[in-house]
């Protein structure tokens, strides 16, 4: 049985990466990337992954769904994190620099 995702596609679908076994390709290549070399880049796009893979298009099992969900609370996490550091670097570079006594 194939699916017309053109004219009944969610919003979450994308028709570049057709099944949740892409998705999931996809995601380990960002964690992969993500491990080497963290950044709040790599952190957005792996969320991005891991909501597009909440698609009910992708929903093939149930053990598709959790992971789905628990991904994107992995995902968003991390992005938290990223955004909470660098709110933290922009507040200490805002702050004068202190004098020290000669």
């Amino acid at each position: 049985m194939q699916m017309d995702y053109a004219t009944s596609a969610s919003h979450l679908f994308d028709p570049d990466l057709p099944t949740a076994s892409a998705v999931l390709v996809s995601l380990s290549c960002v964690a992969t990337r993500y491990a080497v070399n963290p950044s709040e880049d790599l952190a957005l796009l792996g969320c991005s992954l891991a909501q597009t893979l909440m698609a009910p298009e992708y929903a093939e099992s149930g053990l598709i769904q959790t992971a789905a969900k628990q991904l994107l609370q992995d995902w968003q996490a991390l992005l938290q994190a990223h955004q909470a550091m660098a709110m933290q670097q922009a507040i200490t570079d805002g702050l004068p620099q202190s004098t020290t006594l000669q």
